[in-house]
């Protein structure tokens, strides 16, 4: 009689255990809780495996004891019924799922049906899985041709399930109400330079909606049918007369605040502007420029330098720039007291009659834009919203028209905004 191996002797409780999983197998394919499907209410019968594609065959786990038209109960069979379906795909191949279910006929209404299947929607080719998959991969970046290449299906059907899904969303998303607080800017559309206008509520920093056009007359009809706008509170737009002329008209009861980027943006245009003005050079040498454009506390040894050498050539440009970032720091004070902002707003009337006296001609533009926008300035102290989020969309809409590769449909372009930029 042969030794025992202890090794065997080891092994053989796991082998017993593997043989188990084995043996139970069939059971499991069978059982109606398995998710080879992925949808609930199936139990899958059996599944071939083809050169270039594997079907699932499934039935009911219940089926109808009721009519869905008159609620009678127990209708009868009228014949059996088969529906092929493209379902997602498993480890790179197409899947088709095969539903073997029946016709039925009521017997007090007399009229026949079909039954509900899950997952599947009435006269569709293709399962929910399957087409939130398609949906999903095309939002990711892959483009509608090459998809329509792998998944083996139309270049129009890509475009056709991405639109019902991307519509979906938006209806899901969508609140007509006018937000409270409203961010009001403006951003081109492809080549053409076509303008659209971008409404974003700022209390939930989500885009609420987007018009072709930027003018009033291009947005009064859309503004006149918004319901609730009347309850918006504040209104954040960049220093633009015909934004301002818009609320004032259109939200009477809202207080406009400036965007506080355009507001630094504009003294720094004009500043700028004069100081290539007075030094030549400065167009010319990019590291001048940055120096004057850094703020002060920023600036290394070098560049401390270089600009001292640049203010003993040119002694007025030191005033000037002492200036310049004097009404900056006043510019970008946020969160202040009703007490601090009057205190605010008679420095920046100070700084804009200094600006007056001043023989040059940027200065005096920059100072008739101060005292035009006096009090919108001094909200945006008070109140800390801006449109940065906005800036921020537009940069992701950016993205959106460049993967789609430009919109001659402006209705497809606001649904994947809104669906996307949430």
């Amino acid at each position: 009689m042969p030794p025992k191996d202890s090794t065997m002797t080891g092994l053989l409780p796991q082998l017993e255990e593997v043989f188990l999983t084995l043996s139970l197998i069939p059971e499991i394919r069978s059982s109606p809780m398995n998710n080879l499907t992925g949808i609930a209410g199936y139990e899958v019968i059996s599944q071939r495996c083809k050169s270039d594609l594997d079907e699932l065959e499934a039935v009911l786990e219940r089926e109808p004891e009721r009519c869905p038209y008159c609620a009678a109960p127990g209708p009868r069979s009228k014949g059996r019924y088969l529906r092929k379906v493209r379902h997602r795909s498993g480890y790179g191949r197409s899947t088709f799922l095969l539903v073997h279910t029946r016709r039925f006929w009521c017997w007090r209404c007399k009229r026949s049906f079909l039954p509900t299947l899950p997952g599947i929607r009435p006269y569709r080719q293709s399962s929910e899985l399957f087409r939130k998959e398609v949906h999903q991969r095309h939002e990711d970046g892959i483009c509608a041709s090459t998809l329509a290449k792998r998944e083996r299906i139309g270049q129009a059907t890509v475009e056709r399930i991405y639109h019902q899904h991307t519509e979906l969303e938006v209806r899901k998303r969508s609140n007509r109400d006018c937000p409270r607080m409203l961010g009001i800017d403006e951003h081109t559309l492809g080549k053409k330079n076509r303008f659209c206008t971008t409404f974003c509520d700022l209390g939930n920093n989500r885009v609420f909606e987007v018009r072709p056009g930027r003018s009033e007359k291009e947005l009064s009809g859309f503004l006149a049918s918004l319901p609730g706008r009347e309850k918006v509170e504040v209104v954040c737009i960049d220093l633009s007369q015909s934004y301002r002329k818009l609320v004032r008209r259109w939200f009477p009861k809202a207080r406009i605040v400036a965007d506080r980027f355009h507001a630094v943006r504009v003294l720094a245009h004009h500043f700028t502007g004069l100081c290539r003005e007075i030094a030549p050079e400065i167009t010319r040498n990019s590291g001048l420029l940055a120096i004057l454009r850094t703020r002060p506390g920023r600036l290394s040894q070098k560049q401390i330098r270089r600009r001292q050498e640049l203010f003993d050539k040119h002694p007025t440009l030191e005033p000037l720039y002492l200036k310049r970032w004097q009404i900056h720091s006043l510019l970008c004070q946020k969160s202040c007291t009703a007490k601090k902002c009057r205190s605010n707003a008679k420095e920046l009337y100070r700084h804009i009659e200094e600006l007056q006296q001043q023989g040059f001609a940027q200065l005096k533009t920059l100072a008739k834009t101060l005292q035009q926008w006096i009090e919108p300035i001094a909200t945006m102290w008070r109140f800390t919203k801006n449109n940065a989020i906005t800036e921020g969309f537009h940069r992701k809409m950016k993205l959106i028209q460049r993967r789609a590769f430009g919109f001659r449909n402006f209705e497809n372009y606001r649904l994947r905004v809104l669906a996307q930029c949430q």
